[in-house]
């Protein structure tokens, strides 16, 4: 006469943040991060010896699909973090990482919208009171070249307290950033 316990499909993950907004980070990012950093580095190690080709992408970035997720529990005191986190999507399997693989805190800013890059330079954030770039952030120390993300340094003062924005779009070439809230 009880319910039946349903587990939960592996597509399914609680990362104990509600979340506002997603989007697939395109693998094109992943591979031009990963060869700007291998160009890097080799461009330091040249001296006389001939060029070397780029580095093949480590499994995980070949086969990485990846999403970004932005939420939280908001200014108040929920104890739910503010976030914008990075997870792994495994094709074959059908199913997201257990764990995120990068998750940065916001602090008491809540990031309500997002908006990926056209061109992969970063997301921008809908904070309560104006709006957050991020940068990507590639790990080199290991050899898993694991993808995340960065507070930017940017400064972005036409965007500073215009109040909380509830639509982020970019142009399709990125040269244009649509924001909409109430007024």
């Amino acid at each position: 006469m009880g319910k039946s316990q349903i587990s939960d499909p592996p597509n399914l993950k609680k990362y104990g943040v509600p979340f506002y907004s997603v989007a697939w980070i395109p693998h094109r990012v992943l591979k031009s991060r990963h060869n700007q950093t291998s160009d890097e580095s080799s461009a330091a190690d040249q001296s006389s010896t001939p060029t070397k080709e780029a580095e093949p992408p480590t499994e995980e970035l070949a086969s990485g699909n990846y999403l970004v997720f932005a939420g939280g529990g908001g200014e108040g005191r929920s104890g739910i973090p503010n976030t914008v986190l990075l997870a792994h999507f495994d094709v074959a399997s059908n199913s997201l990482s257990d764990q995120p693989v990068n998750k940065l805190g916001t602090g008491s800013e809540l990031p309500y919208r997002m908006a990926l890059h056209p061109n992969g330079d970063g997301i921008i954030c809908a904070m309560p009171n104006s709006c957050r770039w991020f940068d990507w952030d590639q790990d080199q120390s290991s050899e898993s070249h694991k993808v995340g993300l960065k507070t930017s340094e940017k400064e972005l003062t036409q965007l500073q307290d215009v109040g909380q924005q509830l639509a982020l779009a970019f142009s399709s070439d990125g040269t244009e950033l649509a924001v909409g809230g109430e007024v």
